[in-house]
């Protein structure tokens, strides 16, 4: 079987492949329907790497871990991006058959406005989604930081007892572990006040 460092390279490799997939896609030069596959084959690679880290050094094991996870959570974001760049190409189709079946009956300049309006609609629809997929995955990013911090915290602890330093070192170093908490749940607190607001203003 093979081993997390020789797969993981070729995982980020078919992770760059998507990325430059996605670009087509996106500019109506690609096929939606291959970047999902490749996306799947994307996933099942991140799912065997989790299952190999059990075999792994316990010195290693923490550091392909987030490498992995990060990997996981890039490849989360392409898979948002590609649904929301299909869902604006198949809302493009529709509003095209629309309005070829209206042309006959509306006026040049109508027609032209409600062309216009509707790609401001579909423009705003799509910042919108994209905003709050990139919320998502600060959201994700941050709760990643914050158990990496709670590991690096439980380890720095272990080693402070078995080097025996002072009672003052030790305090120094829990007042920084709770300022660290308070900013990641200011950022906590930002990201849901800002998709509460686009909620409100989607609604």
């Amino acid at each position: 079987m093979a081993s997390v460092a020789e797969l993981l390279p070729r995982a980020a490799r078919l992770k760059y492949e998507l990325e430059v997939q996605l670009r087509a896609v996106e500019q109506g030069a690609g096929d939606a329907g291959d970047c999902g596959m490749g996306l799947r084959e994307l996933f099942a690679q991140i799912g065997t790497l989790r299952q190999l880290l059990d075999a792994e050094r316990p010195e290693r094991r923490a550091l392909w871990k987030v490498k992995i996870d990060e990997l996981g959570h890039e490849a989360q974001f392409l898979l948002n991006d590609l649904r929301r760049v299909t869902r604006f190409h198949d809302h493009q189709r529709e509003r095209d058959s629309l309005f070829r079946r209206r042309a006959g009956a509306a006026p040049s300049a109508a027609h032209d406005d409600l062309l216009e309006a509707e790609d401001s609609y579909a423009r705003s629809g799509n910042q919108v989604d994209e905003l709050m997929e990139n919320g998502r995955a600060s959201l994700d990013s941050l709760r990643a930081q914050r158990e990496r911090l709670k590991n690096t915290h439980r380890n720095a602890l272990d080693m402070i007892n078995k080097l025996g330093l002072s009672d003052t070192v030790m305090k120094l170093i829990n007042s920084r572990n709770r300022q660290d908490r308070k900013i990641v749940a200011g950022g906590f607190a930002c990201l849901f006040a800002l998709f509460y607001l686009c909620l409100r203003w989607r609604g």
